[in-house]
């Protein structure tokens, strides 16, 4: 072999490894996505990543983010359960929960919090026919 077929194999050899490491690197550090989903009655209604911190409001089968001091207090006549149902969920530090809801029994709040480790139960409200899960 020449000098320059030894040269040439070195590159082959350096840019194999350098690719490998790059895959390693990057499978080792890749974090799962992990993303809030939101069925209403039979349908799928709403996916956001768990990963971006918002509240949204899930208002009569539509979901809608709002400014964070949105409550049902205030929003007056609005919130009560004989106009609207009315769920306000919370998605914060990769976790969701619903903090608020016009419902009569409250078990979606009773649920708590759900994260990426502890999401083998979903958030259900059977009165405005929700289910909240992470997938």
């Amino acid at each position: 072999m020449n000098k320059r077929n030894i040269i040439l194999l070195g590159i082959i050899a350096a840019v194999i490894a350098i690719g490998f490491g790059a895959m390693a690197y990057s499978h080792y550090n890749s974090k799962p996505k992990y993303e809030v989903v939101v069925q209403y009655v039979d349908r799928e209604i709403f996916r956001a990543p768990l990963n971006k911190d918002a509240l949204y409001m899930i208002k009569d089968g539509e979901v809608s983010e709002v400014p964070a001091d949105t409550t049902l207090a205030s929003m007056g006549d609005e919130g009560l359960e004989t106009k609207h149902y009315i769920n306000m969920m919370q998605v914060k530090d990769d976790s969701v929960q619903v903090i608020e809801s016009n419902c009569e029994n409250q078990v979606c709040i009773a649920i708590g919090t759900l994260t990426s480790d502890t999401y083998d139960f979903p958030i259900t409200c059977l009165p405005h026919g929700l289910i909240i899960t992470i997938q």
